[in-house]
């Protein structure tokens, strides 16, 4: 059975009125489709000529195009009226907007397995070398501000020792989470249109774990249903400092990703659940020039590399403020801890890796829809 078009055009006159410059028509010469025609605000519309009866269909979004922050879907139907668009409508088909969120949907890499060698660093490093333009420093300085130099350091040192086969220590564990995680980040989203300014992103912190973990929460949303959406800075480096949740129609959720370093591994202290508490309370307090009643959103705390135990202590105190804070912060849709995980498999040398992510609503959240923050049994980091 033939598809149905979005709009049929009736009695000579476009189908659809744009503000563009341009004009569709149809193949047999004899019908405008669209009028004021800007090919950005039609993506796969397919309109019926009144003359020929032949169904033509507007072009999809070009490959390598970042997708537009907001979308009208158009269903096919047989009595769809004529329709006049403003210039920051984009009409879009079911059809496109599936392919659309496949495209950008990050990939699962659920079973991928990582194992220290040399041949595994010699593509880390070439990918970093690739995507930023800039060698990785031999001789890192400092963790904190090159970690992903220091971690592949630390394993071309490690590798040099023919009886090294295991992850013995602190330094071990966080230097192949580090690599894990950097391999995991190509692996998740490589493929996006926007993936070049997610390294840029990444790339000014050193890649650390807290830079890697904003797209960590942004693969946990969308594993949980939703839409995300990024949107880069501009400029010959364009980055990405938070993303956004599409809820529908033209309302949108905007997710930011904050350091929570105070208890961090190397050198911080481990905490007491007050002493977390108040940092949580400390962190929620910080956005409320972005996160408001006027601009609701979520926002997700980065443990980074912390110490054992400051995981449960940041999920507790999460919990905890949010429950008593909430009412104050009715603008704030959840908030959520998030954590690299490493399962060692019991082969020598390797590991899986996968993002740990806990979020908690806030149930006096009443601004705009509710976002699909799953459980935490959605967000389990490694299966």
């Amino acid at each position: 059975m033939a598809l149905l078009p979005h709009y049929t055009q009736r009695e000579g006159s476009p189908a659809v009125t744009g503000t563009g410059f341009g004009i569709f028509s149809c193949g047999c010469g004899q019908s405008l489709l669209i009028a004021g025609y800007e090919p950005r605000n039609f993506l796969g519309i397919a309109i019926q000529c009144a003359a020929c009866g032949r169904i033509t269909e507007t072009p999809g979004l070009p490959q390598g195009a970042p997708p537009p922050p907001a979308v009208t879907v158009v269903e096919r139907e047989a009595e769809n009226p004529p329709a006049a668009i403003t210039s920051d409508t984009v009409l879009i088909s079911r059809e496109e907007i599936e392919r659309l969120a496949a495209l950008y949907q990050p990939r699962s890499t659920d079973t991928d397995s990582h194992v220290i060698s040399d041949a595994l660093l010699d593509d880390v490093e070439f990918q970093q070398r690739r995507w930023t333009g800039e060698p990785l420093d031999p001789l890192p300085t400092s963790y904190k501000e090159q970690a992903l130099a220091w971690a592949v350091a630390h394993f071309r040192g490690r590798l040099r020792d023919p009886e090294w086969t295991s992850f013995a220590d602190e330094n071990d564990m966080v230097a192949v989470t580090i690599v894990a995680a950097f391999r995991d980040l190509f692996a998740s989203w490589v493929h996006h249109p926007l993936f070049g300014a997610m390294v840029n992103t990444a790339a000014v912190q050193g890649f650390s774990l807290h830079a890697m973990a904003l797209f960590g929460a942004a693969k946990s949303l969308a594993s949980a249903g939703n839409r995300v959406g990024f949107v880069p800075t501009q400029g010959p480096r364009p980055r990405i400092v938070s993303f956004q949740l599409v809820l529908g129609g033209q309302e949108r959720m905007s997710v930011i990703v904050n350091r929570f370093d105070g208890f961090a591994w190397p050198d911080r202290p481990q905490g007491t659940p007050q002493t977390v508490r108040a940092a949580v309370i400390e962190a929620m307090a910080s956005v409320q020039g972005s996160i408001n009643r006027l601009r609701p959103g979520m926002l997700v705390l980065s443990g980074g590399a912390s110490h054992a135990g400051v995981e449960q202590l940041l999920i507790d105190g999460i919990t905890a403020a949010v429950g008593s804070r909430g009412k104050r912060h009715r603008g704030l849709a959840a908030m959520a801890a998030i954590f690299p995980k490493i399962g060692l498999t019991g082969r020598p040398r390797e590991v899986r890796f996968g993002h740990a992510f806990y979020p908690v609503p806030n149930r006096n959240h009443s601004v705009g829809q509710p976002v699909r923050i799953g459980s935490r049994e959605d967000h389990g980091g490694i299966v």
